[in-house]
């Protein structure tokens, strides 16, 4: 395959980190717990090593964009170490923008994100983004950006990957976004392209610089396919641990099969959140909604169609009868069917990542049940846009059962709502503000930028005089980190209702540190007891006691959801009409 001239002028530089899974305690099923080491090449000027305990999450981007966050507030976010760029974003330019950055390490810079704290990832697609789009082609993706959609090629995300020259990249997927079900021809196809776009992302780049093959390759994440069908699932996965011949395993050389050069397998379960939208709500026409329910899945039945003929025994040109008579599937796979069906060929000691979590309640059964790694944070940003102030704990501790009418407790606290007009208290129950903590706290303390404010430990400079002045007055004890008062639940409520942008800031500060807070106590129970089948029974009773004392129906949501609408068209164009109807 001819290279690119973008790819010929990355030979010299394109040297890419180091990332390895070290599976500390775990099975093939079941909850684990491990560690993500990002080894940075030896001549990097930032750190060279960056480790992140798992499970864990990573936050999408907009734009390059944590949302509501200035670069400052990333940077200060102790809780935020992987962060995921959707490349489809900047596509309205040609070429885009962001290939412009020179330098090493050109994602990060041009991103103002630090190499030394981040790890980025770049995909080409929001994995949150579930929206209806036009099919792909063989040999092209369809990616949405602000002045529409754009068809990527291989040769493109192959070209945009070694020059931005991401920590992770993530391959190219063949995901059917148009309405479900789809038939077994279409579910042959997305395995057969999926399989080929990852190959040719493996191709290994020469490199000018050394003969080291492994700084030559991306660290690169496979989405992996099937849609709602066990049988096509299980035939991906085999795709890819099959060995190579031919011009294949030239191809990919020295890799024997796919899988070598896979460093960890995603999951993007916003295909499983869609659903048939009834046709009177489309204008008689055919769509898709996103559903509200965290588990809802396509409907399979409609896909036994017509097997297609078979084709070439590859791992990019797979047989229908791999993917075996869809007819005798369940009519409703379970998530936990889908993923088993999935991960049951791989090997064990590889991270699992599940982007489009709905709740914590999932992400809890998902590490239970199926044994995942890193999760995506956008529910929790999601939340902070709609009003709500996260506020629960894991493990729940003793007396904190359900609230005093025997109900249970909500997840958070739509602060769109009245009754928090006069609440001066900090934004959770379940954690103490930095301002109140004591020298022994049973209780542990929330330390977002809401919750425990930071005094500055040193002035802002405004011209060489006051550096040499503050220098002359400098005071030892002034160095000392102090808190701040909380902010608290009243002001953000007037916040929200005067849509101030800072409300958002500081909801999502609040939240990714709970959602922190929540994986950090599953690492807690998880590696506190040698025994993994006592690790595991433990954190089985712990999580069926989250769910016995919060709510799973996530009520707190659809409410803020209805106020924040409220409040969003009080304002405006057109809002003079409105109060006069």
């Amino acid at each position: 395959m001819a290279q690119t001239q973008l790819e010929v002028a990355q030979r010299v530089s394109s040297r890419f980190p180091k990332l390895t899974f070290i599976l500390e305690q775990g099975k093939q099923f079941g909850p684990r717990v491990g560690r993500l080491r990002l080894t940075r090449p030896s001549d990097s000027p930032s750190n060279h090593v960056i480790d992140i305990r798992t499970p864990n999450f990573l936050i999408g981007t907009s734009r390059g964009v944590v949302p509501h966050f200035s670069r400052d507030h990333v940077h200060s976010a102790n809780g935020i170490s992987w962060i995921n760029v959707s490349f489809e974003s900047f596509l309205e330019q040609t070429p885009p923008v962001p290939t412009y950055q020179t330098g090493s390490q050109p994602l990060h810079n041009f991103l103002g994100f630090d190499s030394s704290k981040h790890i980025v990832s770049l995909s080409l697609r929001d994995p949150l983004d579930a929206r209806e789009m036009p099919p792909n082609g063989n040999s092209h993706v369809s990616a949405v950006c602000m002045r529409g959609v754009r068809k990527v090629t291989p040769a493109d995300w192959r070209s945009y990957v070694l020059k931005m020259q991401p920590d992770i990249a993530f391959a190219l997927s063949d995901t059917p976004f148009t309405t479900p079900p789809h038939s077994q021809k279409r579910m042959t196809k997305s395995i057969e392209r999926s399989a080929a776009w990852l190959a040719d992302l493996l191709r290994p780049v020469e490199n000018m610089v050394d003969d080291s093959p492994a700084e030559s390759i991306p660290n690169v994440f496979v989405h992996m396919a099937g849609g709602t069908s066990t049988s096509a699932r299980r035939a991906f996965s085999y795709s890819l641990t099959e060995t190579l011949h031919g011009l294949e395993a030239n191809a990919v050389k020295p890799l024997l099969c796919l899988d070598e050069g896979v460093a960890g397998y995603a999951f993007d379960l916003a295909t499983f959140h869609v659903r048939p939208a009834p046709p009177s709500t489309l204008n008689g026409g055919g769509g898709i909604e996103i559903a509200e329910n965290s588990l809802v899945l396509q409907n399979s039945e409609s896909l036994a169609q017509t097997p297609t003929p078979d084709t070439a025994g590859t791992p990019t040109s797979l047989s229908s009868d791999m993917i075996g008579p869809l007819s005798s599937l369940s009519l409703a796979p379970t998530l936990d069917e889908l993923l088993r069906a999935s991960l049951d060929p791989l090997p064990i000691a590889k991270p699992r990542l599940v982007t489009d979590v709905r709740s914590p309640h999932e992400i809890l059964r998902l590490i239970r049940d199926i044994g995942v790694d890193v999760f995506d944070a956008g529910w929790a940003v999601r939340a902070a846009d709609i009003g709500v102030a996260l506020d629960f704990i894991f493990p729940v501790p003793s007396g904190h059962d359900s609230s005093p009418d025997h109900r249970k407790r909500d997840i958070g606290h739509n602060l769109y709502d009245a009754k928090y007009a006069h609440d001066f208290i900090s934004l959770a129950d379940a954690f103490l503000a930095g301002h109140h903590r004591t020298s022994s706290p049973k209780t542990p303390i929330c330390p977002c930028v809401a919750c425990s404010p930071v005094a500055p430990t040193s002035p802002i400079h405004h011209s060489k005089i006051d550096v040499q002045s503050h220098q002359a007055h400098a005071d030892d004890s002034t160095n000392r980190e102090q808190f701040l008062p909380p902010i608290t639940r009243a002001y953000l409520h007037h916040l929200l209702h005067t849509h101030e942008m800072s409300a958002h800031t500081l909801l999502v500060a609040h939240n990714v540190a709970v959602l922190d807070a929540l994986l950090t106590g599953v690492r807690a129970i998880l590696s506190s007891h040698a025994d993994q089948d006592e690790a595991a029974a433990i954190f089985a009773g712990e999580v069926t006691r989250f769910e016995e004392v919060y709510d799973g129906a996530m009520s707190v949501f659809h409410t803020a959801r209805d106020n924040w609408k409220d409040v969003k068209y009080a304002r405006g164009k057109g809002r003079l009409a409105r109060e006069a109807q």
